[in-house]
């Protein structure tokens, strides 16, 4: 079956934007502003049309993420009832995570309950030591649904890496490790002092704005 030009859809509680086809037979005459059921890797979802179309440009059809259609009245009572059910079902999953025992680092965040009322995501800050298809039989038993886990990042409290040393000296503000970018030191004299060109350095793209 062929695929229509792929619609840039938002979904999702933190807001991710992906490209999803569009079969041509669905009659689905996507606007922007438009609420759609879309297939993602985390099940069946409700999305927000951004771009309807992208000229020349076409999703991946296999299947797996697809618009399936506009959303109807039913699956926008779906959402509702997700919405209503995430304090609810946070406490219950956190009460899950609490009592799965030593060697868990996950800090739960945020539920989300998708448009199948048996799938939630589990948006957690941290990582699972152990089998995590252990964590989800667990749950499965418990509260009987399917959870996804959607990591949140690092520990924005963590102390940051220091940034990689480099040989030649530089202005600690771009990648291209020469030095002269204006922003902290002067140019190097000689070849050392450009990003590989035979010229001097005069700053490069990834710290021209620093130049001053």
């Amino acid at each position: 079956m062929g695929e229509g030009p792929g619609c840039l859809v938002r979904y999702g509680l933190t807001g991710h934007v992906g490209r999803f086809p569009v079969d041509p037979s669905s009659g689905l005459g996507a606007a922007r502003g438009q609420a759609v059921v879309v297939r993602t890797d985390r099940g069946l979802e409700l999305g927000e049309v951004l771009v309807p179309s992208a000229a020349g440009a076409e999703a991946p059809g296999d299947g797996s993420h697809r618009v399936l259609r506009a959303a109807g009245p039913d699956d926008l009572a779906a959402a509702r009832r997700g919405e209503s059910l995430r304090a609810e079902r946070f406490a219950a999953c956190r009460e899950v995570l609490d009592g799965a025992g030593p060697g868990l680092d996950l800090e739960l965040l945020d539920v989300e309950p998708l448009l199948d009322p048996e799938t939630t995501v589990l948006h957690v800050l941290g990582v699972a030591a152990g089998d995590l298809a252990l964590l989800r039989a667990r749950f499965r038993s418990l509260m009987d649904i399917d959870v996804v886990f959607e990591s949140c990042g690092a520990d924005p409290l963590a102390a940051p890496a220091p940034p990689p040393s480099s040989s030649r000296g530089g202005c600690g503000d771009c990648d291209c490790g020469a030095g002269g970018c204006g922003s902290s030191r002067k140019a190097e004299p000689g070849p050392a002092a450009s990003c590989g060109t035979a010229t001097a350095h005069a700053g490069c793209a990834s710290c021209g704005l620093h130049r001053r």
